[in-house]
């Protein structure tokens, strides 16, 4: 079969940016800043409080989510600190430079304290846990940050200067530790492999010497493979796990003889130093690639106000957002059918809006401002709202010892083990997956990948048990209520009681012949 050429340094590279760069990363949010907890697609609903800031999160920019407070001050384009060389910037100082230029040549307005401005990008953390505090720059800068960013000059520049370069270090980091410490490692796993640790060499590069020893001491795929879910079992935001299975689809695609050239072209195009992102929804190639990993191309919101305000006859990537987390939330159109983010706010938008608006104790009125944008942030990371109608919409978990919320219960742990995988969901969302991985024998214990599937609206788990199977939740369809979850729990065991009976009874009869 043709397997992607895993010797070929630039079209390996360019296959890596669809995979990790674009499978992995990428989203409405990599041409701005956005601040875990705080940006919710092509807004900023948590703007100014701490307190929404994820853990240790700071300012990231770029398809590969660059962050600024842990990375700021390497040269651009690095993947571990290194000192500048003549010429080179680091990332906060080449983001202010390139910005503050398109301000000026835009009237756009910009501070003038660029030191101030520095130290802030350079900040992060929510205050808690002895972390430290991130400083949120004014708005009017953040605004124009983000025009220049997601400008055709912007994401260009952005392409060029940090996320090929970023990719293209981390694919090389990756194809040198494959060659001198990967002998075992089958050929056909050589692309999956490669991924895994490009993943790894962007996101948690700390990690890559367990990597090293485990093939060292003669570990082959399925070790390289082990080894990511066990990391990710202790840092749920390890997507390592993810860059394999779409490693895995993407070259299967690759060897259809029909998409192979389509894919090839793709890769050069990208590692292209004139190659611009804002044209890739008129490329052919750009989109089959895209589609390879579940991702749509992207266009810059031109009818999204300054203000972040979305109404009926707004249309983009903050209104696909904002339709994703309705649709998450279980809010459905105006005759009952799943919410479709089609990034068109019309009437379906508008009556799911105004449902969450009323279930929440909000105004009414249809217009997703700051507010509204805030409380379904919030509502998506299982935080209560403060007011009287969320209080009674999100009860405190039941005491029945049948709720796997009770830590008496059997499935508390599977429970817990979800809701720390997957800390942005609903409380009866994570009662729907507890449910569904009991029914599939996935436990705490044996739970391996947890794998959303953006593009179609599904989330698929799987487990590490040979007794266990894999299982789709479509989150198109609202949630069931936490009742319908454990009853489908009790159902479940008591069919499998039943089994057991049964089995335990043929063998007493058998015995007794």
């Amino acid at each position: 079969m043709p397997n992607i050429n895993t010797s070929d340094h630039n079209s390996l590279a360019g296959s890596v940016y669809f995979v990790v760069g674009r499978g992995t990363e990428g989203g409405p949010s990599s041409y701005r800043l956005s601040i875990a907890g705080v940006t919710s697609g092509a807004s900023d609903p948590g703007w100014g409080d701490a307190n929404n800031v994820i853990a240790n999160s700071g300012y990231t920019f770029g398809a590969i989510q660059v962050d600024l407070g842990q990375r700021g001050t390497w040269p651009v384009g690095a993947v571990e600190n290194t000192s500048l060389k003549q010429g080179e910037k680091t990332y906060v100082d080449a983001i202010i430079d390139q910005s503050n230029t398109y301000a000026k040549k835009h009237d756009l307005k910009f501070t003038g304290d660029l030191p101030q401005l520095r130290s802030d990008l350079l900040s992060h953390g929510n205050g808690k846990s002895g972390r430290s505090k991130i400083s949120f720059i004014d708005e009017d800068t953040r605004d124009s940050i983000n025009a220049w960013a997601a400008s055709p000059e912007g994401k260009q520049w952005v392409h060029k200067n940090i996320d090929y370069p970023q990719i293209k270090a981390a694919t090389e980091t990756a194809m040198s530790i494959l060659e001198k410490h990967g002998k075992n490692i089958e050929t056909d796993r050589h692309f999956e492999t490669i991924n895994i640790l490009a993943k790894t060499a962007n996101q948690m590069p700390s990690q890559l010497e367990k990597y090293k020893d485990i093939m060292d001491k003669g570990g082959d795929y399925q070790d390289v493979l082990n080894t990511a879910n066990d990391i990710k079992k202790r840092h749920s935001y390890y997507d390592a796990p993810k860059a394999a299975a779409l490693a895995e689809k993407y070259e299967n695609i690759y060897n259809d003889p029909s998409k192979k050239e389509i894919l090839d072209r793709a890769h050069v195009k990208v590692s292209s130093l004139t190659y611009d992102p804002s044209k890739e929804s008129n490329d052919s190639d750009i989109k089959e690639a895209l589609k390879a990993v579940n991702q749509s191309t992207r266009t810059h919101d031109q009818n999204h106000p300054a203000n972040g305000v979305l109404k009926l006859g707004s249309h983009g990537e903050a209104v696909g957002t904002l339709q994703a987390d309705l649709a998450a939330l279980g809010y459905t159109d105006s005759r009952g059918r799943p919410l479709h983010p089609d990034k068109d706010f019309g009437r379906d938008t508008d009556a799911a809006l105004r449902a969450f608006q009323h279930d929440h104790g909000l105004e009414q009125d249809g217009i997703a401002g700051p507010t509204t944008l805030k409380a379904v942030q919030r509502q998506r990371h299982g935080q209560a709202i403060e007011s009287p109608a969320s209080q009674s919409a999100n009860p405190a978990p039941a005491s029945s010892d049948n709720d796997p919320r009770n830590p008496d219960n059997p499935n508390h742990a599977l429970y817990c083990e979800l809701h720390r995988r997957i800390p942005d969901t609903s409380e009866n969302r994570l009662l729907q997956f507890t449910a569904a991985c009991h029914s599939n024998r996935i436990t705490a214990d044996n739970l391996s990948t947890v794998y959303l599937d953006e593009a179609n609206m599904k989330i698929g788990f799987a487990g590490l048990s040979l007794l266990s199977t894999p299982v789709l939740v479509d989150l198109n369809a609202r949630p069931p209520q936490p009742e319908q979850s454990i009853q489908q729990i009790q159902q479940y065991d008591q069919q499998q009681a039943q089994m057991m009976a049964q089995t335990q009874n043929a063998q007493i009869n058998t015995q007794r012949q």
